[in-house]
């Protein structure tokens, strides 16, 4: 786009809007919200989700807005600019598998990768959203931001979406972009330009960008009275507030600057300039508390109108003054007129009081040295490298693995002006890192870091998934006939162990290997030769494959060399998938809890949980594998309440581990109930650890144990104390002693073919969190933590040894300090102080069946205590009027303090008076 922009004269509400009306445009401060909407038509027909942005934080990116996106049925691609990324690989556990992460730079160094852009695309809808939030936590959440969002579909299409398409098709030619994510940018492109074959609808909206023009040279020339400026960053010498005002001739300007030294700019260049061209210009300071991220320049003419520029662009030369070819940074914004105006206003202030502010020095990846890398890329023939410039010099490669983040091992070498290169026979898994390293003036040093990109995993949709019958991880499980056989052969084992009284001490009843501890308690001896004995016996027992799936889940089986495990490989992977993004019944809200997704499973095989997920009634195939499934459950279940106990522990280990398979395939019609998955596991859980545990084992059955307990937990209704949760404290408090020997690795490796409620892989680390707080056993730690998965958006801290604090965006603040509350275990006194944004509070504290709420509105302080029943708890209370007045107790005027309420508080570490926390 090139030249002046007309805009016609019809003005766009400001405001929420319904995204899903195709042909709508609006503005709104994240879009986040409509990639939820999208996700609610449940049709999966998204074909490419696009993130460009500037700065990447992918680890927000994994739990926030990943699994949602997957869940449209898209294939995922984030490009940011190569100079800001540092990815943290412990936080970015899926980026080269489920997604691809790109990198980008433009021709001229030291410029900026700038554009802040979302699509999600397929051929029956489209989103496009063009804002000024970087990808990340404060960008799509906590920042005041400024997007435009566009919706289009086969029947209406905004000329927004067109110009999206052929921004794309323009950058891809102006900067280095990693061949994996640049081919992602011309499939979206291709999307949005085939969805324009329908009605083109102009909304009054304009794409303008650097890739062919300056963008002041794209803005309205018309009479302006007021031009009024806001942006987070001001270049030094005031150059852009300068050429804008020469352009547009106001009459007056207003600059908006933000308090606490938020705005990088500098006051004499300002004053200089304003000064020169002899222009009126009022400052006024914007104390929200919100840093203020969004950019905006809004010119009102002489009649009122207003039109509007927001997106990307600083108030700076090289986002507005030039071109990318010369010079300039890559920006993308949105001209509009809007129906009411955007600028945030504020106090009045001189610009004399306003302070200079300057960007501190950050370390960006320095690409001049030429040894920056673009891309690495499994390809049939090894490793395929991509450089953002020629090499200056031989340079060596590193990587490290999936698991082991601070290893780093030579794998290769690039020869001296490369660009693309291949290192022959490397084969690294999607995921690992890789990056350079050179020698320079005799001082080691290293490059940029990027993930090992998997193309067959990244361009995997959740909608290519296969659907149909149910699938196992080996054939056991595959086949209930043969599942029936290998569980009587366990039940024979049992029995026969149960009809023998085993000698106390020195016997010889007991598998080969185990002997008598100190305490008489039968004990694997350390000796590697009883291990030996042991471990044969086992395998002669369960079988190979059974005997190293159940030491080390999928990953042991996959590195068995033997015939039987090869030909678990198929089966292995369809259930392990990482690229799978939920389960076919999950809502947008479900599938947006999971915080930090690490590897995914098989969407078919998660959502057989159901039985009427995918079933399809009308074919026998799906009701005869549901049928042999349910079947295998029946089965589990009885080896685990009538055989399990009177198995040794190698044995017992692989029942549990079949179990979680079991869990994960859909074996259990429901977790809940007497005959739900989640009493078997318990009970797993509680006999895995009779005191005959091989010492070589130990971890094993540790980690199994945690990966159970955890997958209870996630499943456990998130009200009341049902017995599942009786059931779960009581496993938790038997398996306290042993889980603390929980190991990392082997969680991740048992972990990887099991999905949490939610549909998504179950994340290693919360795992370990959880087994953390069993071992603790603080309640408010577990709180906290149950909180933070069923409310991302919450804040939550811990006030006092008793006491939480909660903020967030509520508007009640007592529904969320009862959620809260309900929240923390035991009989003992606790208490919640909840804070909602529109500075109302209220407190919730407990102790035995007392209820305290003391609430703050208008000013006003009110008290009230209530009586707590088993069908009554703070929840329901809070939710339930009419059972609110039958539960409380009365002691007068609401807004008189009574004893029982101060002395419950003081024990809690409550102080009204003081005022909620910070």
């Amino acid at each position: 786009m090139t030249g002046v922009t007309s805009l016609p004269d019809q003005a766009f509400d400001v405001g929420g809007g319904d995204y899903q009306n195709a042909g709508d445009v609006v503005t709104v401060p994240s879009p986040l919200p409509y990639i939820f909407a999208e996700e609610k038509h449940a049709d999966r027909q998204a074909r490419e989700a696009l993130f460009c942005t500037f700065n990447a934080d992918l680890g927000f990116f994994e739990r926030a807005v990943l699994g949602v996106t997957q869940a449209t049925g898209a294939r995922v691609t984030v490009v940011g600019d190569l100079r800001m990324s540092n990815p943290d690989p412990r936080a970015a556990r899926n980026a080269g598998t489920r997604y691809v992460h790109g990198l980008a730079v433009p021709p001229t160094a030291g410029r900026a990768f700038h554009p802040k852009l979302t699509v999600i695309v397929g051929p029956a809808r489209a989103l496009v959203a063009v804002g000024s939030g970087n990808l990340s936590v404060g960008g799509w959440h906590l920042n005041a931001e400024t997007w435009t969002i566009a919706a289009a579909d086969r029947d209406r299409c905004p000329r927004l979406v067109v110009d999206a398409a052929e921004w794309l098709r323009s950058v891809a030619r102006l900067c280095a972009i990693s061949p994996p994510a640049a081919d992602a940018m011309g499939r979206t492109a291709a999307a949005l330009e085939a969805l324009s074959g329908g009605q083109v609808v102009d909304t009054g909206h304009r794409l303008v960008h650097t890739s062919d023009a300056p963008i002041i040279d794209q803005l309205p020339v018309t009479p302006v009275e007021c031009l009024r400026l806001y942006a987070p960053f001001h270049d030094a010498r005031a150059e852009a507030i300068q050429e804008l005002t020469l352009r547009l001739a106001p009459a007056r300007v207003t600059l908006a600057v933000q308090s606490g030294h938020r705005t990088v700019l500098q006051p004499e260049a300002i004053a200089r300039v304003i000064g020169d061209l002899g222009i009126d210009l009022e400052v006024v300071e914007d104390r929200h508390r919100s840093y203020r991220h969004g950019k905006l320049v809004e010119a009102i003419g002489y009649d009122g109108a207003c039109w509007t520029l927001t997106g990307s662009p600083n108030l700076s030369s090289a986002a507005l003054l030039k071109p990318v070819a010369d010079g300039g940074n890559v920006e993308l914004a949105v001209l509009a007129r809007p129906s009411a105006p955007l600028f945030p206003g504020g106090v009045p202030i001189r610009l004399d009081e306003v302070p200079a502010v300057r960007i501190s020095t950050t370390n960006h990846v320095d690409t001049a040295t030429g040894a920056t890398l673009l891309a690495a890329t499994r390809a049939a023939g090894g490793l395929h490298l991509t450089f953002a410039h020629p090499t200056p010099r031989l340079v060596r490669i590193v990587a490290s693995s999936h698991t082991d983040f601070d290893t780093w091992a030579d794998v290769g070498a690039v020869p001296e002006g490369a660009v693309q290169h291949l290192i022959a026979g490397v084969d690294l898994p999607g995921g690992s890192r890789v990056r350079t390293a050179w020698t320079e003036h005799g001082v080691t040093r290293d490059g940029n870091l990027v993930f090992v990109t998997d193309p067959e995993r990244t361009m995997f949709r959740v909608s290519d998934e296969p659907r149909g019958g149910s699938q196992g991880p080996i054939e056991i499980l595959a086949d209930a006939r043969l599942a029936e056989r290998w569980l009587h052969g366990v039940r024979q084992l049992a029995a026969s162990r149960a009809s023998i009284a085993l000698p106390a001490a020195g016997g010889t009843s007991g598998p080969t290997g185990e002997s008598e501890t100190a305490t008489g308690t039968p004990r694997l001896d350390t000796d590697p030769e009883d291990w030996l004995r042991y471990s044969d016996d086992a395998k002669s027992r369960l079988g190979t494959a059974m005997f190293h799936f159940s030491l080390g889940g999928f990953a042991a089986l996959s590195a068995t060399s033997t015939s039987y495990g090869s030909d678990l490989l198929q089966p292995t992977d369809l259930l392990s998938d990482e690229r799978a993004a939920g389960l076919d019944g999950d809502d947008a809200n479900t599938v947006n809890d999971d915080i930090d997704p690490s590897t995914g499973q098989n969407a078919e095989l998660g959502g057989s949980r159901n039985a009427d997920d995918e079933s399809d009634p009308n074919d026998d195939n799906d009701e005869r594998a549901l049928h042999e499934l349910r079947r295998v459950g029946r089965a589990l279940t009885r080896a685990v309440r009538v055989d399990l106990a009177h198995l040794p522990a190698i044995d017992r280990l692989a029942v549990g581990t079949l179990v979680l398979v079991g869990v994960e395939l859909g074996a259990w019609e429901t977790p809940h109930g007497e005959q739900g998955w989640i009493t078997v596991l318990a009970q797993v859980v509680e006999t895995l650890d009779l005191d005959d545990m091989p010492a070589a084992i130990e971890a094993n059955v540790a980690s199994v144990a945690a990966v159970a307990l955890y997958l209870i937990r996630d499943h456990l209704p998130t009200a009341g104390r049902p017995a599942e949760y009786l059931r779960y404290e009581e496993a938790a408090e038997r398996a306290a002693h042993l889980v603390v020997a929980a190991d990392a690795t082997l969680v991740a490796d048992y972990a990887e073919a099991i999905s949490n409620s939610r549909g998504f892989p179950i994340d290693p680390d919360d795992v370990m969190r959880t087994a953390v707080m069993i071992v603790d056993d603080d309640p408010l730690a577990t709180a906290i933590d149950k909180l933070e998965d069923r409310r991302p958006a919450w804040r939550v801290n811990r006030h006092a040894d008793t006491a939480l604090h909660v903020g967030g965006t509520f508007t009640n603040p007592f529904h969320a300090a009862a959620e809260a509350l309900d929240a923390i275990d035991g009989a003992g006194v606790v208490a919640v102080w909840a804070t909602g944004a529109n500075g109302r509070w209220a407190i919730a504290a407990r102790a035995a069946d007392d209820l305290i709420r003391v609430e703050q509105r208008d000013g006003a302080v009110r008290w009230w205590h209530y009586r707590l029943t088993v069908l009554g708890d703070a929840t329901r209370i809070a939710r339930d009027n009419e059972l609110a007045s039958r539960v409380r107790i009365n002691h007068g005027p609401l807004n008189r303090a009574f004893p029982e309420a101060l002395t419950l508080l003081a024990r809690a570490g409550i102080d009204v008076a003081a005022g909620p926390p910070e």
